[in-house]
């Protein structure tokens, strides 16, 4: 088992088969269940997908599902959006899980490798969703039999079996087309509490498959003729959708798009915490500019959260063709028992896609080949282990498919600006590799601190950024002076970034008397000895330490009993006695 539940009563399962949607089960209106619908593989391929009956049949058993109910489709991409996007009504969204594939798939030559499948889970309820607390084993390096995460000074915080359970799922396997077995031994102990009794799985996989016919594509009109403008680099000043419309029709190869998710993030002058409806409505505004100035069987690739890329996806299909679903695991701060690590990238063709520079460029620049080039999975991070592999003859990287894992985000200060929400220029230079080649133009409309502007600009491409405020594209600016002056604009710096990616306040650099994990070790010896977390006065009689230093030290009681709430974790293999 790869999963640790806690106070779990693994549920029972029941397995129907069908072969049509009128087969389709009648949910217990009086029973709290759990159902997994097992759809057949592949984008668009079966005759239950494509089916407005299909659609129609699962709203009326949503309709008819217990208030506590729950909904899992295991799918594709594209078929759990439209899933989703088909029960909006009855059902509330609660996770889109990325499940890793047991083998890259070729389901288009000169495209993205398909490496993942999903798992749509949704509520009949509408608060947050139920369920055990599960831990993720450690997985370990095969170079140096450590954990594939250095987990550094804080091994004390961290619970020996592993990690909490994200919503990216790599360290299970699923074969399309074959019984989910893991899936569905992870479901039965993640909702295994009251009220469930059991999962019920719903096989529809051997549903008749069909063909995908243009018409699903969402291709309408005809093209038109590519600009014969060749723009220019620039860097541009202004409001987006004024920005966009001076751009020529048909000018652009390659659009890329991580725009504000409307999660009242503290930008320098955009609201990021408009009416629902108004922000979609400005997406699809912005989402149009870009496919009008992008040209014919170049990529538009859209970045956001799941259940907001979901949106997205169902407008772009309107007028453009579904191209791949890139899922990059980067790991976000821990603000569930199901750790937020899945962000979506929607990419799209303009009519039929061409093939991917990145997958049939045959002479890389040294960039693009490690761009396009993954580090495998379970290798560790470790720059000893990193530089000592070559030595022992380990290969440790392989071609890129659609499931990045590799690629994380910047969270230490020395390489951060002052923005609030920066992405890793390696995630924008492996986007750009694939999708552009040489010469070709690149266009961010929320270029922000810049990070795509530069990766284009060092990879040898023309760029286009459009940013609102004025501070963030001064920050743009100075940074494209210092790439021309041959300095890294992703290196190393000594200041302090003022703004933060969250709410929580900087702590301020202290010169600590008695470190934090020592402080945090005696208070773990303290619950020991009452056999339960101290509260501020147990602490103050029974531990060693002045309170006093955990007032200064620490911004809440549930850090200064961090470590006490865990038993700690070795990033040694343990061997099982």
């Amino acid at each position: 088992m790869t999963h640790q539940s806690e106070e779990v009563r693994t549920l029972k399962v029941n397995t129907v088969t069908i072969n049509a949607t009128h087969q389709l089960p009648a949910p217990n209106l009086l029973t709290p269940e759990v159902w997994l619908f097992v759809l057949p593989a592949g984008r668009g391929m079966s005759e239950c997908t494509k089916s407005k009956k299909w659609y129609d049949a699962l709203i009326d058993f949503s309709e008819n599902l217990h208030n506590d109910s729950i909904m899992a489709f295991l799918t594709s991409p594209a078929d759990a959006a439209e899933t989703w996007t088909a029960l909006s009504k009855t059902m509330q969204y609660q996770l889109l899980i990325s499940v890793k594939l047991d083998k890259p798939l070729v389901l288009n030559p000169g495209q993205l490798p398909v490496q993942h499948t999903e798992v749509l889970v949704l509520s009949k309820y509408r608060r947050s969703l139920k369920h055990t607390k599960t831990r993720q084993a450690y997985t370990f390096c095969p170079a140096c039999d450590k954990t594939t995460k250095d987990y550094g000074g804080k091994k004390h915080l961290y619970h020996e079996y592993g990690t909490a359970l994200s919503d990216v799922w790599r360290d299970i396997t699923y074969k399309w087309n074959e019984k989910p077995t893991e899936i569905i031994d992870r479901l039965r102990d993640l909702f295994g509490l009251d009220p469930y009794q059991e999962l019920v799985v719903v096989d529809l996989s051997g549903v008749k498959a069909l063909a995908p016919t243009k018409a699903q594509a969402g291709v309408s009109g005809e093209l038109e003729v590519p600009s014969k403008e060749k723009l220019d680099s620039q860097l541009i000043v202004g409001d987006v959708m004024e920005s966009l419309r001076k751009i020529p029709d048909n000018s652009v190869e390659f659009c890329f798009s991580d725009p504000p998710y409307n999660l009242a993030k503290r930008y320098d002058t955009w609201d990021d915490s408009l009416n629902a409806d108004v922000y979609l409505n400005w997406c699809d505004e912005w989402i149009d500019e870009l496919a009008r100035v992008l040209k014919p069987g170049c990529t538009l690739a859209v970045l956001n959260i799941p259940v907001l890329a979901i949106r997205h996806f169902e407008h772009m299909k309107k007028g453009l063709i579904f191209q791949n679903w890139i899922t990059w695991d980067g790991l976000s701060l821990p603000v569930r028992n199901i750790m937020p690590a899945n962000y979506s990238i929607a990419c799209f063709s303009k009519g039929e896609p061409r093939p991917l520079p990145g997958i049939v460029n045959t002479n890389p620049s040294e960039l693009e080949a490690l761009a396009l080039t993954t580090q495998r999975e379970n290798f560790c991070v470790r720059a000893s282990c990193i530089s000592s592999r070559p030595k022992k003859g380990i290969e440790d990287r392989e071609p890129v498919g659609d499931l990045w894992w590799d690629t994380h985000r910047l969270k230490h200060n020395s390489r951060r600006v002052d923005h609030p929400c920066q992405l890793p220029p390696s995630l924008m230079r492996r986007l750009i590799a694939l999708y552009s080649s040489e010469g070709e133009l690149v266009l961010d409309p929320f270029n922000g601190a810049g990070t795509t502007t530069l990766c284009a600009a060092e990879m040898g491409r023309r760029y286009l950024g459009i940013e609102l405020s004025d501070k963030y594209h001064q920050i743009t600016e100075e940074r494209h002076r210092s790439l021309d002056n041959g300095v890294d604009p992703f290196g190393k710096v000594n200041t302090v970034p003022n703004v933060k990616n969250s709410r929580v306040s900087r702590v301020v650099s202290v010169k600590y008397k008695v470190p934090k994990k020592t402080l945090q070790l005696e208070v773990k010896r303290v619950a020991e000895r009452l056999g339960h977390l101290p509260n501020r006065s147990e602490l103050e009689e029974f531990g060693e330490y002045s309170i006093l230093l955990y007032d200064e030290y620490f911004t809440s009681w549930g850090d200064v009993c961090a470590a006490a709430k865990t038993t700690g974790m070795s990033e040694m293999r343990q061997s099982k006695a």
